[in-house]
């Protein structure tokens, strides 16, 4: 496979790898969350290639019952690889994620751990570039030159040691490409929202430059909806997220308010030189009218 292969399923069609471009940082990434409120069990994952940095990285959290497990791998590489895999987690399109490995709880204990889970579309992907005019995009490049999503149900089995877990839930994929600077913005919000297969909410919002740029898109029986503004009101404790509300427009003028609240959190810190930003990955409880669901909620906040 190389860099012009394209993934399709129905009429569906996206481009999996790019020419790297010049930057240091510049990076191809991919990145699903999930959560099974039946069995309490949900998580992220993501690979990302960062080739003239010769990086690879890859990483796997769940949400397990009353623990949080963590995986995390580096290695080196010298292009965006054919297979998209850094040690043991592998997400092979078509979309199925793979691991089979070590991972360790919140106290520090190991467990054995072997996932397979199978993401599939609910909705077509959907470009952030559908949101932003061609000022907000050169601004917008140092976080990612596109960035696609994708809503979709993810079923498959976690086997943790000897318990064996059938999850079947909603959840979201995203695959970027460009330079992607994580001490770039002020801040990064990223919420992936999800209801039932007919609706769900995708929102980010990017502060950089003194410049907001709101993206993202309401899914709507299938379709997708581009979003136009967003207003965010969120209660923090020391960077730290607990409860949020977005007041969302779209482009048909459509009105929505998006409320959550915290369930559990994995922060990932990025330094670089004398910068320092936390990513907070919020499982969390939504509400939209009187609709209730889950998914993430990402704040990028920048410490110093």
């Amino acid at each position: 496979m190389g860099t012009e292969e394209k993934f399709s399923s129905g009429d569906f069609m996206e481009k999996l790898r790019h020419q790297s471009g010049n930057e240091r940082e510049w990076n191809e990434s991919y990145y699903f969350n999930f959560y099974d409120p039946q069995e309490n069990i949900g998580g992220f994952t993501r690979i990302g290639f960062k080739p003239n940095k010769k990086e690879g990285v890859g990483y796997l959290f769940l949400f397990y019952k009353d623990d949080i497990l963590a995986f995390q791998s580096q290695e080196e590489i010298f292009r965006v690889p054919e297979e998209i895999r850094v040690g043991s987690l592998e997400f092979d399109p078509g979309w199925t994620v793979n691991f089979s490995g070590t991972m360790v709880g919140l106290h520090g204990n190991p467990k054995n751990v072997l996932l397979t889970f199978k993401f599939s579309e609910i909705t077509q992907e959907f470009s952030y570039l559908e949101c932003v005019d061609n000022p907000q995009v050169k601004i917008a490049k140092v976080v990612a030159e596109d960035h696609y999503d994708q809503m979709g149900v993810i079923e498959g089995d976690i086997t943790v040691d000897s318990e064996v877990h059938t999850i079947s839930g909603l959840g979201e994929r995203d695959h970027s490409w460009g330079k992607r600077d994580w001490n770039a913005p002020d801040l990064w919000i990223y919420v992936t929202a999800h209801f039932n297969t007919e609706f769900g909410i995708n929102i980010a919002k990017m502060v950089i430059k003194n410049q907001e740029i709101d993206a993202g898109f309401i899914m709507k029986n299938g379709k997708n909806v581009p979003v136009e503004k967003i207003l965010v009101n969120t209660i923090s404790e020391e960077n730290v997220q607990k409860r949020f509300e977005y007041t969302i427009w779209d482009c048909n003028k459509t009105h929505h308010i998006l409320c959550g609240e915290v369930l559990k959190r994995v922060q990932i810190p990025y330094k670089e030189k004398d910068r320092i930003s936390v990513l907070n990955e919020n499982l969390s409880q939504f509400t939209c009218g009187n609709k209730k669901g889950f998914g993430i909620a990402e704040y990028l906040v920048r410490i110093q």
